[in-house]
């Protein structure tokens, strides 16, 4: 069975990383979590390794105003990518049956009005070109993005003069890159079905705790490979919760998989 890896910068794991984790373990895919040393709350259900083992970076890269990781979360990805055949799934991807690839792709059907590709589940070969030319972008280019228009790029050049991980407005090495690079090549034909992997749409996230779950029925939920959390909603509507309407979508999942969220609140 192929492996799934993820990436943790921090100290512990509130439930909602618990129970996605979990999910791939009792699939009987026990999910790889690679941190940087400072992750006390490893549970049996994980198999923790150094993250230096994929990307030794000089610095953990966090955003100069808000302080997100997601730009080294971004560049740590391609960088398991192209050194493993692991895929990589965000923290917050909860497993309804094991991940596996299709030629060692996985990834969604990108969003062509919005250009950009959904990159919380993410597999490519290392012999990828796109892959190839995303880490030649990321990790030896002058960093200025071939997807926007001439003048953007000369506003921002004048701007900042020289490009930077700190100047590149955040998420610029996810979404829209993965999905320029992905567009220009003839690797598209891997992608798989959105739904497969997000399997209930965000607009929905309302109803993650609603007493009545049959109401995401019309969404064949269960029969797909995943459901994504998004976890900077999710923590932002459960910070504090510890209670979930019983029959909740979560509460059924808590219990399933045996997660206390006040043991690990948010």
């Amino acid at each position: 069975m192929e492996r799934v890896a993820t990436l943790w910068i921090g100290k512990r794991f509130s439930f909602l990383e618990h129970l996605c984790l979990k999910s791939f373990a009792d699939v009987d895919q026990k999910p790889i979590v690679y941190h940087y040393g400072e992750l006390e709350d490893i549970p049996a259900y994980v198999e923790a390794r150094d993250a230096r083992e994929i990307f030794d970076a000089p610095e953990i890269y966090r955003d100069p105003i808000n302080r997100s990781v997601a730009v080294h979360a971004d560049l740590f990805r391609l960088k398991l990518m192209l050194e493993t055949d692991f895929i990589w799934v965000d923290a917050d991807a909860y497993a309804l049956r094991p991940f596996e690839t299709k030629q060692g792709y996985l990834f969604p059907v990108g969003n062509r009005k919005k250009q950009r590709l959904m990159n919380g589940v993410l597999a490519f070969p290392s012999g990828s070109p796109a892959l190839r030319k995303m880490c030649d972008f990321a990790f030896e280019s002058d960093l200025v993005p071939p997807w926007w228009p001439e003048m953007e790029k000369q506003a921002y050049q004048s701007i900042f003069g020289k490009s930077t991980y700190w100047s590149l407005p955040l998420f610029s090495l996810g979404p829209p890159m993965l999905y320029h690079f992905v567009s220009q090549s003839d690797e598209g034909s891997m992608a798989t079905s959105r739904t497969e992997l997000y399997s209930i749409p965000p607009r929905y996230r309302s109803l993650w705790n609603d007493p009545d779950m049959s109401k995401l029925d019309f969404l064949e939920w269960q029969d797909k490979m995943s459901i994504h959390f998004y976890g900077s909603w999710f923590r932002r509507m459960y910070a504090g919760v510890l209670d979930f309407n019983p029959g909740s979508l979560v509460d059924q999942l808590l219990k399933k998989h045996e997660i206390d969220p006040a043991e690990h609140p948010i």
